[in-house]
């Protein structure tokens, strides 16, 4: 089952054409069912498909939800500490440069004798 009939390309080997109208028949035979019971089946695998979302929700997927929240929360607390940060560090430049002009002055008084100005 594993030979390859023609070199090169493995799927020219196969009959393409006569697999697509397969499973287009077999599509078609399962649709075609009678539209009561199809309905119905419907219906009931979308109760138990509600059923096992709101399981997975309340159990298994609320710690997903946290995981994934946690790490957002942290990340974005990553990148506000790092804002914060970079403001003080710029504000602090700023008044760095006055507080040491003060105290430059300040200190060349002192040894002057004169007062501050």
């Amino acid at each position: 089952m594993s030979d390859v009939i023609v070199a090169g390309n493995p799927l020219h080997g196969h009959n393409v054409e006569a697999a697509k109208s397969a499973t287009a028949a077999a599509v078609t035979a399962s649709v075609a069912e009678p539209e009561g019971l199809f309905a119905h089946d419907a219906d009931a695998l979308v109760e138990r498909l509600q059923g096992r979302c709101l399981n997975w929700l309340t159990g298994e997927g609320r710690a997903v939800i946290e995981a994934r929240c946690a790490a957002a929360m942290q990340e974005h607390s990553t990148w506000l500490v790092g804002q914060v940060s970079r403001e003080i560090g710029l504000a602090l430049e700023t008044e760095l440069k006055t507080w040491v002009k003060a105290a430059v002055r300040e200190e060349l008084a002192v040894r002057t004798g004169r007062a501050p100005s």
